[in-house]
């Protein structure tokens, strides 16, 4: 699970900033009491809020970022890096990740120049009396400056190579070693799954093919995502999904809804002629019934895309029920603002623009003089807590 995050210098965020999933003493099955033995709890649910353009996206593009960078080796011209610094500034961009698999605590820290690793480490604190935070790798540029021999023993001298400096050493060594403490950190950002990237919203299936992939390798959970479609009273029985592969070696997917109308019938409709809603339902069940069977993490920009208030406040009910034992997180950004009756102020965080035009976010908890028995919508459409919109109209 991740516990917490520091960046700078990302998109329309310049000063660092902190997003902080920590807290203590919760007895709601929302949070998840860590493995690390440190007394905290690591909440599996967080809502982002804020108005237009104020950096919700852009934070749930943090996350989106970390799985791209950490799990992706081969870079493409037009992403690179898949990022963008503040108004394009030629600073460092800075990023650190703490997160804990299996009690085990890790630190990941990143610092980027204009598409270009500047520094890259890996600390490891494991879940045992009296253990030190050690580092497992220390990299600057395209050299390993130091990795740590219990985890890369056997491995020749050399074994990086020419590692471009635009790639993270986890995604390289993953692709051409079996080193274990590498794997399982490419394993824990690879459930990262996201509906977002550097363009924005991802709701057609060009951009969904994992979704789709999902579908069609899983029948279970194809099975899970239809029954869960039918209880939405949208007059649909389930989904057809084709996969065809072209001379070319190329694969094109095909979906199609099925309807059913008088007599028991059914019809098939071609996709495109789906909702949005019924677009955004299926491409975002994929990744959450992935994230709850595999205690993955679930990244969900603009939540409510196309579907009724209702609706998200049943997926993320669900969520929660479903995941009472489990680890897995779900991090989205709304402006269907009904889930902060059921959050609480750990779990919910803001996002607003500062006078020099850069984001600020800060989790409700911090806000000067808040109670926890104040009905933290009211207070929030009145203007109480800062990053409410400011529309002169």
């Amino acid at each position: 699970m991740i516990r917490n995050v520091k960046f700078s210098n990302f998109y329309s965020f310049k000063e660092e900033q902190e997003i902080n999933f920590l807290t203590n003493r919760k007895k709601s099955y929302s949070y998840s009491n860590s493995e690390t033995k440190d007394g905290q709890q690591v909440t599996k649910v967080a809502g982002f809020i804020g108005g237009n353009a104020s950096g919700k996206t852009n934070v749930m593009r943090l996350f989106g970022f970390l799985n791209y960078f950490i799990c992706d080796n081969n870079r493409g011209p037009l992403l690179n890096a898949g990022y963008k610094t503040f108004f394009s500034n030629n600073d460092d961009s800075k990023f650190n990740v703490e997160f804990e698999i299996n009690g085990d605590l890790y630190f990941y820290n990143l610092i980027l120049n204009n598409n270009r690793i500047v520094e890259e480490k890996l600390l490891e604190k494991k879940n045992v009396k009296h253990a030190q935070v050690k580092e497992v790798f220390v990299r600057k540029g395209n050299v390993a400056e130091y990795l740590h021999e219990d985890y890369f023993k056997g491995t020749p001298d050399d074994f990086l190579g020419p590692i471009r400096d635009d790639v993270s050493l986890i995604a390289f060594a993953h692709g051409k070693y079996k080193i274990e403490i590498i794997n399982k950190i490419f394993d824990f950002f690879s459930k990262i799954y996201v509906n977002i990237n550097e363009f924005g919203l991802l709701n057609t299936p060009v951009h969904n093919v994992k979704s789709i992939e999902v579908y069609l390798n899983d029948n279970s959970l194809k099975e899970q995502m239809e029954d869960f479609v039918r209880r939405f009273d949208m007059g649909l029985d389930g989904f057809r999904f084709k996969k065809d592969i072209s001379s070319n070696n190329e694969a094109n997917y095909s979906i199609a809804g099925i309807h059913k109308t008088e007599k028991e019938n059914s019809k098939d409709l071609d996709f495109i002629y789906e909702s949005q809603g019924t677009r955004t339902l299926l491409f975002i069940l994929a990744p959450i019934f992935s994230a709850l069977k595999n205690n993955g993490i679930v990244i969900l920009d603009e939540i409510e895309t196309g579907l009724h208030p209702e609706a998200v406040k049943k997926i993320v009910d669900f969520f929660i029920d479903e995941n009472e034992k489990g680890k897995a997180q779900l991090i989205f950004s709304s402006h269907s603002l009904d889930f902060m009756k059921k959050f609480d102020m750990q779990q919910i965080f803001l996002t607003s623009k500062n006078n020099e035009g850069s984001s600020v976010e800060y989790r409700l908890d911090t806000v000067a003089g808040i109670r926890t028995d104040e009905n933290f919508l009211t207070k929030y459409m009145s203007g109480a807590y800062g990053s409410f919109p400011n529309i002169k109209v």
